[in-house]
């Protein structure tokens, strides 16, 4: 018992927040069936101390008071407690086998509990209590409805996982003299697990500008610090979530916030658990934005949410990373940008794939300029091949594509 004890413990310590179970997802990886397979194996082995053929319990009194009974349970609270931080591997685990263990325990406690209902003295109703609660941990962690299907392969399990980026600055900063802070920023996304089928499902994805203007920004910080930053068409988050990280890591009594926005529900939630596993939900939240419910003619600058569907304030800084898809797209987009910053001194930064990759970029410099935006435009490959690293695991990207960035002001 003791090992199983220790191992309880030890997966306590790695499993304690949603970034750590992340990281430990990863780590075990390599193991066949992954962390799902090693929780279930723990599960299983606690399950058969009690209901094993040579220590079988015949009496409700022995099944309450064994050691073994409260090492299972410290188990399922265990496991409970994981997959309620990470629902992704919450549906792992289910799918691991543990839905088996669950029920065959659940149906033993009903029958115990039956037995406790017949009886009429005060330690049958002692027990009947100390039942109940085993009952309400087993239920809770039992979920068969949701989660039928085989176990996960362990390519599926693989695909599964947060990506890692690493990310270096990977270009000399605007205004930097001398050597400067090339330490890379670690930060975990998840994808979202469900299948694409429609255009609208795009931010499911890591797409190649996300990294590009992740790496421009942590080169270039004076242009977020200290200032309200609005991320659009987010997808999966990383750009609204390096800005985060750098207002997290920044010192100063100047404070900064990022509102991480997309519109597509399924996505909105992934951000808000892409930041939770990265530690950065004091300088970042989540919100719903719709290119196409925005008027671009708010000169002073307001925003419409897409839930509440009330003006939001405007903002200094607006980021967006592979947004069109679409001629409409670079007008709604253009639109957007506008209505969204504070007037003289707001300022976009947006990276986008060229028109033989993105249909629609090739109107968004002159749909930005029909509604009072400047904009210069540079090919990222003329600012830092660096810039370019890690984009081939992303979707989408083709070698010898060619991204612009685009530094937008609105006057």
């Amino acid at each position: 018992m003791t090992m199983t004890t220790n191992k309880i413990a030890t997966l306590e310590d790695q499993l304690s927040s949603p970034r750590q179970i992340a990281l430990s997802r990863i780590d075990y990886a390599r193991s066949d069936g992954g962390l799902p397979a090693v929780l279930v194996s723990i599960l299983s082995d606690a399950y058969n101390k009690v209901d094993g053929s040579d220590a079988r319990m015949n009496s409700v009194q022995e099944f309450c008071s064994d050691s073994s009974i409260e090492t299972l349970f410290h188990i399922i609270s265990l496991l409970t407690n994981v997959s309620q931080l990470d629902n992704t591997l919450g549906e792992e685990i289910s799918r691991a086998g543990s839905q088996t263990i669950l029920k065959r325990l659940i149906n033993r406690i009903k029958e115990y509990i039956t037995i406790c209902e017949g009886a009429t003295n005060q330690h049958s109703e002692e027990l009947l209590d100390k039942l109940m609660d085993y009952l309400d941990s087993a239920c809770e962690l039992y979920t068969p409805m949701q989660t039928r299907g085989m176990p996960f392969t362990k390519s599926e399990i693989e695909n599964r996982l947060p990506l890692v980026y690493n990310l270096s600055p990977g270009v000399q900063g605007e205004e930097e003299d001398g050597e400067r802070d090339d330490h890379p920023t670690t930060i975990l996304i998840s994808q979202v697990t469900v299948r694409q089928s429609s255009q609208g499902d795009v931010g499911y994805v890591m797409w190649p500008s996300a990294i590009v203007l992740s790496r421009w920004l942590l080169a270039n910080p004076q242009h977020i610090l200290g200032k309200s930053v609005l991320e659009i068409g987010a997808g999966c988050g990383l750009v609204g979530i390096a800005a985060a990280r750098l207002f997290a890591q920044n010192n100063s009594e100047e404070k900064s916030c990022v509102t991480i926005t997309d519109v597509n529900d399924l996505v909105i939630d992934n951000i808000a658990k892409n930041i939770v596993i990265n530690d950065v939900s004091e300088v970042a939240c989540v919100a719903k934005l719709d290119f196409y419910e925005q008027t671009g003619d708010n000169e002073f600058g307001k925003w419409i949410d897409g839930l509440t569907f009330e003006y939001r304030d405007p903002v200094d800084v607006v980021l967006a990373a592979d947004i069109i898809c679409q001629p409409s797209d670079a007008i709604a987009a253009a639109k957007t940008i506008y209505d969204a910053l504070v007037p003289n001194t707001g300022r976009a930064f947006v990276v986008c794939a060229d028109s033989e990759h993105r249909f629609g970029i090739e109107i968004f410099q002159e749909e930005c300029e029909r509604v009072g935006l400047e904009v210069r435009m540079t090919n990222v490959a003329d600012m830092s091949e660096d810039l370019l690293s890690d984009c081939h695991s992303t979707s989408g990207y083709v070698d010898g594509m060619n991204l612009t960035f685009y530094d937008i002001q609105k006057r």
